[in-house]
This record gives structure tokens, C-alpha cells and sequence, in this order.
């Protein structure tokens, strides 16, 4: 199942639709519709399977017209057919616990068809718009412009839990440059990550003349060719 990264990363609860196998309740898995009578099976004589030669050996299968069951129904259940089961889709919520990486398996003890055995969930964490995830360190990458790369700034950055905080970026930073929120990532088993701010500068596309013209100058100035 599908869940999304924060709640991955954080923690939480999520539903789940599970297809089961449940016993008929119209017929409580007699497989009789109500009323009906019941008489020896005709195909395997009641011994409820049936026994066929292969390689020189006698196989045994459940007998495909009583199911296993040694007798059959005057009359059919209506809901299920004769089967004695129905499937059903089962609502159930599963804890997630913080740190679930992609992959992992999730154990539902005594979920399992008709409340025997367990149900095993595998997890896909969704790809999340604005972090990715490197360990138990989230990474985030931030647009900020020349002149804040050149002259520094002060951004406001968005942390894993909702909440906002204040990143300086000092003057002369270089795109891809990484800055690092301690103590801002992913919990697990008593360890806790950092969040890295990967700030990605954007160059104007376009200049005006009188723009070309500033940017010609400080070129000339700061000693830079072009």
C-alpha cells in the first residue's frame, strides 16, 4: 500500500482496504441455500476428495463437486453459490510507525482470511514535492536569486513537522551548496537526523538593457570575462 512521505518519516495512522475471504452468512459455510436438505456426494461418496493415478501413484484432491465436504445441497445458498464463502473488502487502520522506509513490511496479526492468520502489508512511501530522504537525514532544495547568493540573506524553510524556520545564507554562496538544520529530520529507534537545505540559485533569463549593462560593469570590475 501506498502512504504518504511525511507519514512515513513521522508516524501516524492510515486506512487500508483488504479483499478477504469470509464464511457465507446466509449459509454460515454449509454452502445450502436455507431449507435445503443435504445427501451424500454422488462424485466421491462422501469421503469428500477424490483419488486419481500419476507416475504410479494414487493422488488425493478435495473433490470438485462437494468442495471436501463429502455431502451436497438439495438446493445451492444464493448468496455465495454453493462455496460457502464470500469476499468481502475489510476496512482496517494500520499504525505506521516513524521511520517506515519503502519496503517494509508491516505484520497484522490475526487479520487474516475468515480472523486466521496474519496479514502482511508491504509500504510504498510516495515521493513528497519539496523533501527526499537520504538515511534519516530529509533533504530540500531552495530557490534563491543572485543577488542573495552574492550578498547573503535570511530565507524562511519549511522542516518535516509543518513548522517554519530561519536559514542565513551567507554572502558568496554557490548553487548546490547544502546548509544543515540539526536535529531536523527523521526519528528511529532513538537516532535523529538532520534536515539539509540545498539551495539552487536562479540566473535571470532575460536583461533589460539598462541590466546587461549594471552586469557588464560589475564584470569589468570584479575582474570576471565573458
Amino acid at each position: 500500500m501506498s502512504i504518504p512521505f511525511r507519514v512515513a518519516a513521522l508516524g501516524g495512522r492510515v486506512p487500508v482496504t483488504l479483499p478477504m475471504t469470509e464464511v457465507c452468512p446466509t449459509c454460515s459455510g454449509s454452502g445450502a441455500a436455507p431449507g435445503a436438505s443435504f445427501s451424500t456426494c454422488p462424485e466421491c461418496r462422501g469421503r469428500g476428495f477424490i483419488s486419481f493415478g500419476q507416475g504410479g501413484f494414487a493422488v488425493n484432491r478435495p473433490c470438485p463437486v462437494c468442495r471436501g465436504k463429502g455431502k451436497v445441497p438439495s438446493e445451492r445458498c444464493p448468496t455465495c453459490g454453493g462455496s460457502g464463502e464470500v469476499r468481502v473488502e475489510k476496512r482496517l487502520m494500520i499504525t505506521v510507525p516513524p521511520g517506515t522506509e519503502d519496503g517494509t513490511r508491516l505484520r497484522l496479526k490475526g487479520q487474516g482470511t475468515k480472523g486466521r492468520g496474519d496479514v502482511v502489508v508491504v509500504i510504498q512511501v510516495e515521493p513528497d514535492r519539496f523533501f527526499r530522504r537520504e538515511g534519516l537525514d530529509v533533504i530540500c532544495t531552495v530557490p534563491i536569486n543572485l543577488a542573495q547568493a552574492m550578498l547573503g540573506t535570511r530565507i524562511k524553510v519549511k522542516t518535516l513537522d509543518g513548522r517554519r524556520v530561519m536559514l542565513r545564507v551567507p554572502s558568496g554562496t554557490q548553487h548546490g551548496q547544502r546548509f544543515r538544520l540539526t536535529g531536523q529530520g527523521i526519528e528511529k529507534n532513538g537516532r535523529r537526523g538532520d534536515q539539509y537545505v540545498e539551495v539552487k540559485v536562479e540566473i535571470p533569463e532575460r536583461l533589460t538593457p539598462e541590466q546587461e549593462a549594471a552586469a557588464r560593469a560589475f564584470a569589468e570590475k570584479a575582474g570576471l570575462r565573458y
